[in-house]
């Protein structure tokens, strides 16, 4: 029985050592970069996202880089947020964001001292 045991040990390790050699050939081989290219310096494989794709540590992927919602939007008195893709404005003490109604940004609140 013994005999056995040290056979199935020894296969065991040889197909081990075999799956490491496989893999040391061809490190991008099970490394999926969707949107870009997988490279592999000193065997540890990476992706290089195409223009517009950055990668995403979480998914292992190159995915679509959204641009800023809050480009190009300014409050006045206060700072562009973005909770939901959609930009609004933060606003400073005695500010209310007028939310596209005239002006679409911060506006003082009437009787408010700042």
């Amino acid at each position: 029985m013994k005999g056995y045991l040290v056979i199935a040990v020894v296969i065991a390790t040889l197909c081990l050592s075999e799956v490491r050699s496989q893999i040391s050939r061809d490190p991008c081989k099970y490394f999926t970069c969707e949107n870009g290219r997988c490279f592999a310096p000193n065997d540890v494989p990476r992706c290089e996202c195409f223009t517009g794709y950055i990668y995403n540590p979480v998914l292992e992927t190159c995915v679509l880089l959204l641009p800023d919602p809050c480009a190009g939007f300014s409050c006045g008195n206060g700072v562009c947020i973005a909770p939901n893709g959609r930009p609004i404005c933060e606003c400073d003490p005695g500010f209310n964001f007028d939310a596209g109604r005239i002006f679409n940004k911060c506006v003082r609140i009437p009787g408010s001292e700042v």
